[in-house]
């Protein structure tokens, strides 16, 4: 499905990310630490200078890799927060600028956007963000997919899940119940509702899935595929009309409340999040 695009203790993502981040800043700024330990081994007057300036710089290592630290921590908090609460919606591209500004060396644009899907109220909103050359072609179709919280309007954008929607990739779905493949490629409703699926399920959609160990997820999808390349033919040993079954409420409220526990989500995003799963049992 789709074109190509241990075990022991583990050690917490938090502090893992902070020291990775502490390492490469430590590299850049190693000065700090070269200057405390040349005052340590010359110890002679008039050295003191050493001392002082190599605490100052090795403090302003810290400082600036807990700063980028939270960033990068918040940002994948805030992914997770979306994969669970989110929704899968099409962006418009209603008009790209470029900013003359690049993040190693790739240029940030700002995106005009307008964003709707179903279960997302429509909204316009404004977003700078890094495309990096090989991503920029995409643009070209003027169709993001992104993943959307409904009550916050929180979103980013799925540059794997854009690719399907523009064609850069082939979406091509093989049955073996029939033997047939078909081919989806760059239609933007019906993988709109393929993508929304997976992400229901967890799975991801890079490079090729194979869902025969997830037949919830596969007869989902195939409804899906047969609907819109036959016309809504169904498939074998299921009704016509028969709902796709999912992830249970409790799996859905289970890891809602992990998330709320590791500090991914607040106690309001929680109940508004709790909530809208309550009302759709």
């Amino acid at each position: 499905m789709f074109g190509e695009a241990g075990t022991g203790p583990r050690v917490p993502g938090t502090v893992t990310s902070f020291l990775k981040i502490f390492g490469f800043v430590m590299l850049c700024g190693i000065v700090g630490p070269i200057f405390l330990v040349a005052y340590f081994l010359i110890d002679e007057p008039g050295t003191e200078w050493m001392l002082w300036t190599g605490l100052g710089v090795t403090l302003l290592d810290v400082a600036i890799a807990l700063f980028v630290a939270r960033l990068s921590i918040g940002g994948q908090q805030r992914s997770a927060r979306l994969r669970t609460t989110g929704r899968m919606a099409v962006a418009e591209i209603r008009g790209v600028e470029q900013t003359n500004v690049q993040i190693n060396d790739q240029p940030l644009m700002k995106l005009d956007l307008h964003i709707h899907g179903e279960g997302v109220a429509p909204f316009d909103t404004q977003k700078r963000t890094v495309v990096p050359i090989f991503q920029q072609p995409m643009l070209h179709r003027r169709t993001l997919a992104v993943l959307v919280d409904p009550t916050t309007n929180e979103y980013e954008i799925d540059w794997q899940g854009t690719a399907l929607l523009t064609g850069s990739v082939p979406a091509q779905f093989t049955s073996g119940e029939d033997g047939r493949t078909y081919d989806l490629t760059g239609q933007t409703e019906p993988l709109i509702k393929i993508l929304e699926i997976l992400r229901q399920y967890d799975v991801s959609a890079s490079g090729s899935i194979d869902l025969r160990s997830n037949p919830h997820a596969r007869q989902a999808v195939m409804d899906v595929v047969r609907t819109y390349v036959d016309g809504g033919a169904v498939g074998p040993g299921r009704e016509e009309g028969a709902p796709s079954p999912a992830r249970t409420s409790g799996e859905r409220l289970a890891e809602l409340e992990g998330l709320r526990l590791r500090g991914a989500i607040n106690d309001q995003e929680y109940a508004a999040a709790r909530q809208r799963i309550l009302d759709s049992i």
